[in-house]
Order: structure tokens, then C-alpha cells, then sequence
């Protein structure tokens, strides 16, 4: 029997610690999700340690009692926290956030939530709040490996005639084609990357490599192998202070926390960082580290629902939340977890009440989601239909004959998108779309990001009607105006190249008119007068690269609430004004400054339709009977609609007269 190894317990209880600092937002811990790496390795480590150990000895896995362990270790304790923060949700997150939530804990309870989640993030159109289950995808990664692994290391020990030095390189070149995997999906598809075991399994593969590694580190020199632990510790904690939600992950970054991992578990079990590491303190936390990892993030997250709160909550309370996930994780841990560890049962029994536990607990939450999804999302009332002018008074509750309704809110996206004339996050290609006579003498296009897909029903209802040909170049999450390296605004590599490939176009078949808007999003963290002169100078490259002979307009930007409105409204059926938002904090002024100058600049066109959104001082989310908004910063299609009238006067001196 392997002998237990503090180091390693002081390991979890640094990786845990990191995770949390850094979901908290404590500064100087932005990469503190390299945490879940540190947990890859020694779990790659472990398991693999020991069913090679059976694999020599035995010549043989007992898979009944592998997955017996695995069950007893990891599913109580997951189970007991999912059922609990599903509960705690009906009282603290709003009625249409918690369809939403029950469908993300039952494919939390049946292990598939890591690529349910990457189907979920792909859609760059949901501008949804994090679940509080968005933590189980390593769990999801963790089982899946578990699952496979045994059944690979066995097929490789015969293959390689129980060859120890051969399985070595089994396991390398597994190891090699899922890091090659990663890195041919990121640029792909960045989620898919990210959650999916076939590109995180080789962390856990490089844990089982050091599961091999005893023999060749006992042979280094001591001093040697206490520099290599402390450097492993120190990659850990680089990464940590370094990495941020802009760094490219998983990818080559991921290298750092992971080969840092790895050299601290082969090197520093007897020297060097093994002393720190064995703290009481930190084997402490390191016992109750799983129990933390999966309470610490449902109290953050269900607290911001509860608050309304936008992206996180203050720093003050972030931090007194995660210093009560200590007690709560230790009551779990000496409840549940620690009590189920103990063997009970026959291997094929614990199996068998594993996955009937699962089931159930999956059965009852999608069932209790299926009655929440029936409750009326409205106060009962009509309200008059809407007559669309400038300063909008809003309407007060949410009327019975709301357009769209809360429920069918996010995929209010119009045409462009149920057509597929949107290009998608990774793709390259300027796919565009033609509406109206294909002889046309006048030619419109539409060039920018998704809020520019928002514009499109506006903009269709206003050519539709003369004898003018619309042509589409949207893409998610790419802006028309060449932004991006001033700002680093956008973590998508294929913007650049997008945008290129559509200006070609345009320049080999100028339109009469260019219509360009997108999506502002946050600005960084500048000066009103720098975020001024860079958005100008982005603006003046893309501007100069468009036909001379083009008439080229710019809409400016619409509202960005801090969270989203439907959610809100969802909370409050009868009291809508507390879900909208103050004028002063929902437009940019800065950039609405450079694109006039811009405009002013190049004689081009500024429309600003602003007051038709807001009055004075506030931003409705209803207006009528018609929903403004179908996530924080993107207009319902239908609402889009209505602004064909206010958008076809601001246009008519650059098109056809009628």
C-alpha cells in the first residue's frame, strides 16, 4: 500500500486555496483557476500509481472495486452540496433563472455537465449569469477520465507485454495527441476546448507520468530535486499572479501550472517545499479541499443572484463568503464525506447505488424544473400597445401580452441568425446574406458584430420597402472598427482576419452605403481621454480601408445594463422600474465622443438613437408591450423592429429618395 503523502495533501490545500482567491476576486489571484490544473495532476498522479501498482502486482484491475472507491470518494458529498444549492436556489435566485439552474444540476448529477456547459458557453449570444454548478465541469472531466483510463492503461500493459517502460510511452503519446487536441480546438472552439476531456485529459496523463518518475528523481542529486520542487511551486504561483480571463486557456499557458504541478509532486517528497507543504494548517485544508471546492462557489454565486449584483460581488463580503466555506466544507466533510469513504457493500452494489442515486437526483431536479418552467411569468395585466417615441416612459409590470416573454426573450434574435448569416465565433470566412432584388441599384451593407445582427430587422424594414439590396458581414464578438489591439477587446484570434477578408469584399464590390455598429463592452481600465483617442484611431483604420466611393454611416451603441434585465423582470412581475437603469451608466460617452469626431472627421454619418431607449434619466427594459431587451446589452428583435421608422428618417438622406 502507498504510503500517504503530506505534500500532496498540502498540495490540494494550495490548489483549493488559489481557486477560491482568485472566484472571490481577491487582487493578485486572477489565474487562481489554475487551482483545477494543480487537481488534474494529483489526480493523474494517484490513480494512476495505483492501478499500475495492480497492473504489476496482479497482472489485473478489479474495475468493481476502482469504481466502487470513485464513487464513495467523489459522488455523496457532490450529490449532498448539488441537492442543497438546487434547494437554496428557489428561495434566492429569480424564477427564470431557476429553470435554467435545475437543468444545469441534473447534468451536474450525471457527470456530462462539462460538456453540457461547453455547449451552453459556445452560444456567445446568451448573456447569462454563471451557474452555481459551473464548478462541476472538473468533476465531469475527473469521472469521465476515471472512466476511460483503467480501460487504457490495461489495453496498453498487454499491448506493451507488461512493459513498464513501454507503457511509459503509451502514456506520453496519449498524453502528446490530447495537448495537440487542445491546441488544434482552441482557436476553434474555445469551450469546447476548455471543458472537454479529450483536451484536459493530458494534465491528468502527466500526473500518471510521475506516477513513474520515483526511480529516475531518486537518482538526482538532493539539492537538485529541492530546486525543482521549489520551482514547480514557484510556476504554480507565477501563473497565478500572472494568468487573467483574458490569457489564451487552456493552450501553451496551460503548460506552466501543470509542469509546475508535476515537478513539485516528483520532487518534493522528501526535500524542499514537502516542509511547507506539511504545515498543519494547510493538511487541514487540504483534507476538506474537495469539500470546499464545491461549496465555495454556490455561496458566491447564489449570493449575487440574490443581490442583483452585475459582475461580482464586493470584495469585502467575497471574502467573508469564502472564509464560510471553511466550516460548512469541514460539516461535509465530517458528515458525509469521511463517512462514506469507508468500504460498505460489494463493489457492484455501491456501483449500482451510485448510478441509481444519480438518476434519481437528476429525474427530481429536471422534474422540479419542468413545474418551475410552468409558473406565470407575467403579473396578468395588458398593456397598451407600444407607440414608440423618444424619452419612453416605461411600463411597470410585466404585461400578460408581453412581446417577446421573458421565457422566449433570448432567442428573440431575428432572421439573420435563425438563418445562419451570422458568422460564428471562430470562423474567418466574410458569410454574408442578401435580402431584396438581386438587380437592385442600390446596394446597403451591414458590417460589424452581433449588435449590428440586433440592427439588422430595423434596418430589413426600411429596404424592403424601396428597391434597395441589403448585404449582411456580422460576426459574434467581432467589431467592424479595428479595435482589438489597441484595447486587447477581443480574446478571439480570428477577428483580424475576419474583418480583412470582409473589407476585400467590400472593396472588390462597393456598396452604396455601409452601415457599421457594434458592441462597445466594457472599456479597460483608462482614462476617458486615452479610451477616446484609441477607439478613434481603431475607427480611422477601419474607415480608411472602405471604398472611397461608399457613403459609410455608424450607429452608435444601444444600453448596457450591469445585469441582465430579464432576469430582473422575472423577480419583480410587479415593480419593473427597479430592473431598469440610469442613463448615465448604460452609454459610453467616450466612445460616443470618438465616433462623432470620426464622423466629423471622414464627412460620414453618426445616428444615435439613444432617446428612444431611455429618457432623461432612466432606461425601461419594457416599453409597451414590448420587451427591449433579450440579454444586458443586446435589443430584442422584435423591439428592433419598431425602430424601423426613427432609423429609416435618420437614413433617408444617404438613401434613394422615395
Amino acid at each position: 500500500m502507498a504510503r500517504f503523502r503530506n505534500d500532496i495533501q498540502g498540495l490540494r490545500a494550495v490548489a483549493v486555496g488559489l481557486v477560491v482567491l482568485g472566484h472571490v476576486g481577491v487582487p493578485g489571484f486572477g489565474g487562481g483557476f489554475v487551482g483545477v490544473d494543480v487537481f488534474f495532476v494529483i489526480s493523474g498522479f494517484l490513480i494512476t500509481g495505483h492501478l499500475v501498482s495492480s497492473l504489476r502486482e496482479r497482472g489485473r484491475i478489479d474495475f468493481g472495486s476502482f469504481y466502487a472507491r470513485r464513487a464513495r470518494r467523489i459522488l455523496p458529498t457532490a450529490l449532498v452540496v448539488l441537492v442543497l444549492t438546487a434547494i437554496a436556489a428557489f428561495f434566492l435566485a429569480s424564477p427564470l433563472r431557476v429553470a435554467d439552474i435545475l437543468k444545469d444540476a441534473a447534468a451536474s448529477a450525471l457527470y456530462v455537465q462539462n460538456m453540457y456547459f461547453a455547449v451552453q458557453q459556445t452560444d456567445y449570444l446568451a448573456g447569462t449569469s454563471p451557474s452555481p454548478f459551473q464548478h462541476y465541469w472538473s468533476l465531469g472531466v475527473e469521472e469521465q477520465f476515471y472512466l476511460f483510463w483503467p480501460i487504457l492503461l490495461l489495453a496498453g500493459f498487454w499491448i506493451v507485454r507488461r512493459s513498464s517502460k513501454l507503457l511509459i510511452i503509451v502514456i506520453a503519446a496519449i498524453a502528446v495527441l490530447s495537448f495537440a487536441a487542445c491546441l488544434v480546438l482552441m482557436p476553434i472552439s474555445q469551450p469546447w476546448a476548455f471543458f472537454s476531456l479529450p483536451t484536459r485529459a493530458w494534465e491528468l496523463a502527466i500526473g500518471g507520468l510521475v506516477a513513474f518518475a520515483g526511480p529516475l528523481v531518486s537518482r538526482l542529486h538532493p539539492l537538485l530535486t529541492t530546486i525543482l520542487g521549489w520551482l514547480g511551486l514557484a510556476l504554480i504561483i507565477a501563473s497565478t499572479v500572472l494568468f487573467t480571463d483574458e490569457t489564451s486557456y487552456p493552450g501553451f499557458a496551460t503548460l506552466v501550472p501543470t509542469v509546475g504541478a508535476a515537478m513539485l509532486i516528483a520532487c518534493a517528497a522528501e526535500r524542499g517545499p514537502s516542509r511547507l507543504l506539511s504545515l498543519p494548517p494547510l493538511q487541514f485544508l487540504g483534507r476538506i479541499s474537495y469539500s470546499i471546492y464545491l461549496v465555495h462557489w454556490p455561496l458566491l454565486v447564489l449570493a449575487r443572484e440574490r443581490a442583483g449584483l452585475a459582475e461580482t460581488i464586493p470584495l469585502p463580503f467575497g471574502i467573508l463568503l469564502g472564509v464560510a466555506s471553511v466550516p460548512l466544507a469541514w460539516l461535509l466533510y465530517r458528515f458525509v464525506e469521511s463517512r462514506f469513504r469507508v468500504p460498505r457493500g460489494r463493489p457492484r452494489r455501491v456501483a449500482l447505488v451510485a448510478a441509481v442515486s444519480s438518476l434519481a437526483v437528476a429525474a427530481s431536479v429536471l422534474l422540479a424544473g419542468g413545474a418551475v418552467a410552468q409558473l406565470p411569468l407575467h403579473s396578468k395585466r395588458p398593456a397598451a400597445a407600444t407607440v414608440l417615441a423618444q424619452g419612453p416612459k416605461g411600463t411597470a409590470f410585466v404585461p400578460v401580452n408581453l412581446a417577446p416573454s421573458l421565457a422566449a426573450a433570448t432567442a428573440d434574435t431575428g432572421e439573420l441568425y435563425s438563418d445562419t448569416c451570422q458568422q460564428g465565433i471562430s470562423g474567418t470566412a466574410p458569410l454574408s446574406c442578401s435580402f431584396g432584388p438581386s438587380d437592385a441599384p442600390f446596394v446597403v451593407a451591414l458590417f460589424g458584430d452581433s449588435h449590428a445582427g440586433r440592427w439588422f430587422p430595423a434596418l430589413k424594414g426600411i429596404t424592403e420597402k424601396q428597391d434597395v439590396r441589403l448585404e449582411t458581414f456580422t460576426k459574434s464578438g467581432c467589431r467592424s472598427e479595428d479595435t482589438d489591439v489597441k484595447w486587447h477587446g477581443s480574446a478571439n484570434a480570428s477577428c483580424s482576419a475576419w474583418r480583412d477578408n470582409v473589407l476585400s469584399v467590400l472593396g472588390a464590390n462597393p456598396p452604396d452605403l455601409i452601415v457599421l455598429t457594434n458592441h462597445l463592452g466594457p472599456t479597460p481600465n483608462q482614462s476617458a481621454s486615452r479610451i477616446e483617442k484609441d477607439w478613434k484611431a481603431g475607427a480611422m483604420s477601419t474607415l480608411e480601408r472602405l471604398p472611397s466611393i461608399s457613403r459609410v454611416v455608424t450607429i452608435a451603441d444601444t444600453p448596457e445594463f450591469p445585469t441582465s434585465p430579464v432576469t430582473c423582470l422575472s423577480a419583480h412581475l410587479d415593480d419593473t422600474p427597479l430592473c431598469a437603469a440610469t442613463r448615465d451608466t448604460v452609454f459610453n460617452p467616450s466612445i460616443a465622443a470618438a465616433q462623432r469626431a470620426v464622423a466629423e472627421k471622414t464627412g460620414s454619418g453618426y445616428i444615435d438613437l439613444g432617446d428612444y431607449f431611455c429618457d432623461a434619466t432612466s432606461c425601461p427594459p419594457i416599453i409597451g408591450s414590448t420587451l427591449v431587451y433579450s440579454d444586458e446589452h443586446h435589443m430584442t428583435a422584435t423591439f428592433s423592429s419598431l425602430l424601423a421608422s426613427p432609423l429609416g428618417k435618420a437614413l433617408a438622406p444617404f438613401l434613394p429618395a422615395t
